[in-house]
C-alpha cells in the first residue's frame, strides 16, 4: 500500500477530545434489554462540571423539527390522503368512461397519487426502521453488524430483505422491511388496479333522426284540370322493388346516423303493409291420362286450381319430359274482394292478388338461365327439371293496404335494421272520394290519413282499374312450349290485345329469396308483396322528410351510439398501496414509542463517530444538531502506513 504521510497536526491529535476541558467520561447505560419489542430506554449518567459549563447548543427550527417525528407523521398523512383521493377517483369512474382532462389521462392522475402515496409512506418506514437500529443497540451485546443490517434495511430492496431475514420477527423493523419490499412490487402491479374495457354510449351531443309519415298526399303530374298521377318517386320504388325484391337496402327509408350505430325508441309511421293468406292446403289438383287414337297411354296431364267456384286462378301442365306441348309453372292474377278466397274484408285497394306457383328450384328450370360457356365455348344447360304428378304447388292471395307500423329500428356499422313491432290496418268501409284514416289502439287521439286526391291518381293511373297500387305489373303466366327447354314470362294481355313480355314477374320468380330476405323464402310471391309493401312505405316516409326537413313530426329523432374506453376498478389489488401504508402507520408509531427518552439519530453516523470509543463525548451532544455542530469542528483524515493498516485521526479545532 503506498505511504499517506499524514498532516502536521495528526501526530498531536487525540481521538476527540472534549473542548476546553478534560475528557469525558462515556454515558454509562445501566438497563440491559434483549429487544426492542419490550425496551423502555433511559440514559442515566454523570456529566463532569466542565461539560455543565458549556453553553448549550442552539438549534434553529429546522433542526428542532427534525428533533421529533413530525416529518414521519406529515409523510403518513400526506400517504393517506394520497390513498384517499385514489379511492375517490377509482370510485367515482369505476363503470364510467375514461375522463377527458386534456394533457392529463387517468393513467397518469392514478401512477401519480400511487407514487405520492408509497413515497410519503415509506418516508417514514425507512426513517423509522433508521431510528429503531439506535433502539436495537441499546439492548446489551449486540454486534456492530447489526448496525451495518439496519442500514442497509432502510435503503433498498434487496437491504430490507436481508434486516427482515437477519431479525425473524424480533423487531418491528420487519414490518417497515415488508413494506418497502411490498412498495418495489406495488409499482408494476400497480397497473392492475384499473382495467379498460371499450363499451357502447349514447352521445348527448348528436342527434340521429328517421323518415316517418303521418300523412300520404304526394302526387304526381297533373293529368287533366281535376286529376293527377302518382308520384314518380313513389312509383319508381315500386318498380325497383319489383325488379330485384331480395334488396332489403333499396326499401330503406332516409336517415341520418352520424356514427353508423343509432337506436330508436319504437315509434308510429304510416305506410302500405302486405296482407298474405297461404291457401297451398286448399289448391285441387286433378291428373289425367292421355291417350292417342290406338289408346295408347302418352302422357299425363294435371291441373291445379284455386278453391272457390266464381272462376277461380288455375294453371295446366303435362308431367311428361318428352311431351313437346306447353305447361305452366306460374300463373299471377288478380280480382276483386267478393271473389276472393279469403281476404273478401278489403275495401281498399279493390285488387286481391292470386297466384299458383311451382316450387322448382330456378337452377332446375329449363333453358339456360344465367348461361355461361365451357371452355369449347359449348352453352351449359342444367335445365334438367320437369313438372311431375307429385310437384309442389303454392297458392297464396295478397292485397297491398293503407296500415300503420309500429317499429322499433336501429343502425348497426353503418348497416339499417327494422323490427316490425305491431300493425294496424282496420280503416272501415271505403267510400270513393273519402280519406282514408287510421287510428292505431296504442295511439289513442293520434289519426295517420291518406289523402283522397292520393287514392284518386292510384285510381286512374291502374290500366286496369279497381284502384291497383301496382297498376297491374306484376299479373302474367310463367311456362313452357317446348318441353321445358325455355321459360317464357308474360303478361296477362288487356282483351285484344297481344301478350308481352313481363320483366317483373321474370324478376320475381327468379328471385333467390333466403331466411334472411324472407321469412318464407319458398312463396316468391309473399316475399315479392313484402318488398313492395316496404318499398311503397319507404317513398311515403322519405316524401314527407323531402318537403318538409327533418324536423318533428316528419322525423323520429334517436341516439347516437359511440365506443368509449371505460373503467374497470379491480379492488383487491387495491390491498398492495394500502398494505404499504399500514405496515409504515405502525413501524413509526412502534419506533415512536421505544424511542422515548433516545435522541432522534435516525441515519446519521455522527453518534457512531463521536460518541464510540475510550474518549467519547458526554451526553451532553446526544441531540443530532448538536452532533452537528460539533463534528464541523473536528478535522478528519484517513492515513496508513504499508504493513501498518488504516486508520481514522481526528482533531477538534
Amino acid at each position: 500500500m503506498a505511504s499517506h504521510p499524514p498532516p502536521t497536526w495528526v501526530e498531536a491529535s487525540h481521538l476527540l477530545p472534549a473542548e476546553g476541558g478534560p475528557k469525558a467520561n462515556p454515558v454509562q447505560w445501566q438497563q440491559q434489554v434483549h429487544s426492542d419489542a419490550d425496551t423502555d430506554v433511559h440514559h442515566p449518567g454523570q456529566y463532569p462540571s466542565s461539560v455543565l459549563a458549556r453553553p448549550p447548543h442552539k438549534s434553529t427550527f429546522i433542526q428542532r423539527l427534525c428533533a421529533t417525528w413530525i416529518f414521519e407523521l406529515f409523510g403518513l398523512v400526506v400517504s393517506a390522503a394520497g390513498l384517499t383521493a385514489m379511492v375517490y377517483v377509482l370510485w367515482r369512474y369505476d363503470g364510467q368512461r375514461i375522463p377527458n382532462w386534456g394533457s392529463l389521462s387517468f393513467n397518469t392522475l392514478i401512477s401519480i397519487l400511487a407514487v405520492v402515496s408509497k413515497m410519503a409512506a415509506l418516508y417514514g418506514a425507512t426513517s423509522a426502521i433508521s431510528q429503531l437500529k439506535w433502539v436495537w443497540l441499546t439492548d446489551h451485546g449486540k454486534s456492530l453488524i447489526d448496525y451495518k443490517t439496519f442500514d442497509s434495511g432502510s435503503r433498498g430492496v434487496t437491504g430490507a430483505a436481508m434486516l427482515a431475514w437477519s431479525l425473524k420477527g424480533r423487531s418491528v423493523a420487519v414490518l417497515g422491511a415488508l413494506a418497502i419490499m411490498i412498495g418495489a412490487a406495488a409499482g408494476p402491479f400497480a397497473q392492475q388496479i384499473v382495467h379498460f374495457y371499450d363499451h357502447e354510449y349514447v352521445d348527448v351531443a348528436q342527434t340521429a333522426w328517421l323518415a316517418r309519415a303521418d300523412v300520404v298526399d304526394s302526387l304526381g303530374p297533373k293529368l287533366d284540370s281535376t286529376t293527377w298521377s302518382i308520384d314518380p318517386t313513389f312509383k319508381a320504388n315500386a318498380i325497383t322493388a319489383l325488379f330485384v325484391p331480395t334488396q332489403e337496402t333499396l326499401s330503406q327509408p332516409r336517415f341520418n346516423c352520424p356514427t353508423n350505430n343509432c337506436t330508436w325508441a319504437p315509434f308510429s309511421t304510416l305506410g302500405f303493409c302486405p296482407t298474405c293468406a297461404d291457401l297451398s292446403p286448399q289448391l285441387k289438383r286433378t291428373c289425367e291420362t292421355l291417350t292417342d287414337s290406338n289408346n295408347i297411354t302418352t302422357v299425363q296431364a294435371c291441373t291445379v286450381t284455386f278453391p272457390g267456384e266464381n272462376e277461380p286462378l288455375s294453371l295446366y301442365y303435362i308431367a311428361d319430359p318428352n311431351f313437346g306441348g306447353s305447361s305452366t309453372y306460374m300463373v299471377l292474377s288478380s280480382t276483386v274482394p267478393t271473389n276472393a278466397t279469403v281476404l273478401t274484408n278489403v275495401t281498399w285497394p279493390q285488387t286481391i292478388y292470386q297466384s299458383i306457383r311451382a316450387v322448382v328450384p330456378p337452377q332446375q328450370l329449363g333453358g339456360t338461365q344465367n348461361p355461361y360457356l365451357e371452355t369449347t365455348g359449348e352453352l351449359v344447360n342444367n335445365g334438367i327439371h320437369v313438372l311431375q304428378t307429385d310437384t309442389r304447388f303454392i297458392g297464396s292471395e295478397c292485397a297491398l293496404s293503407p296500415c300503420v307500423r309500429r317499429v322499433q329500428a336501429s343502425v348497426a356499422r353503418g348497416e339499417y335494421f327494422e323490427k316490425v313491432l305491431d300493425t294496424f290496418s282496420d280503416f272501415g268501409e271505403y267510400s270513393y272520394g273519402d280519406s282514408i284514416v287510421l287510428s292505431p289502439p296504442w295511439e289513442e287521439g293520434k289519426n295517420y290519413t291518406i289523402h283522397p286526391r292520393w287514392l284518386d291518381a292510384v285510381s286512374v293511373t291502374s290500366i286496369y282499374g279497381g284502384h291497383d297500387p301496382l297498376g297491374g305489373q306484376l299479373m302474367g303466366t310463367v311456362s313452357t312450349h317446348d318441353s321445358n327447354q325455355a321459360i317464357r314470362v308474360h303478361d296477362i294481355p288487356a282483351f285484344g290485345a297481344s301478350p308481352r313480355q313481363n320483366d317483373a314477374l321474370q324478376a320475381v320468380f327468379y328471385a333467390d329469396f333466403n331466411g334472411t330476405t324472407c321469412p318464407t323464402p319458398d312463396d316468391n310471391v309473399v316475399c315479392a308483396f313484402r318488398a313492395l309493401g316496404a318499398a311503397m312505405t319507404k317513398s311515403v316516409r322519405d316524401e314527407a322528410v323531402l318537403r318538409n326537413g327533418t324536423a318533428v313530426p316528419y322525423v323520429a329523432e334517436g341516439e347516437v351510439i359511440m365506443t368509449g374506453t371505460y373503467i374497470r376498478v379491480e379492488w383487491p389489488w387495491f390491498a398492495l398501496p394500502a398494505a404499504i401504508w399500514f405496515l409504515s402507520l405502525v413501524t413509526v408509531v412502534v419506533a415512536m414509542w421505544k424511542s422515548r427518552g433516545l435522541p432522534l439519530w435516525r441515519d446519521s453516523v455522527l453518534p457512531l463517530v463521536l460518541l464510540c470509543g475510550e474518549h467519547a463525548e458526554t451526553a451532553v451532544w446526544l441531540e443530532e444538531a448538536a452532533l452537528s455542530a460539533r463534528a464541523e469542528t473536528v478535522k478528519v483524515h484517513l492515513v496508513g502506513n504499508e504493513g501498518s493498516g488504516l486508520r481514522i485521526v481526528t482533531k477538534s479545532l
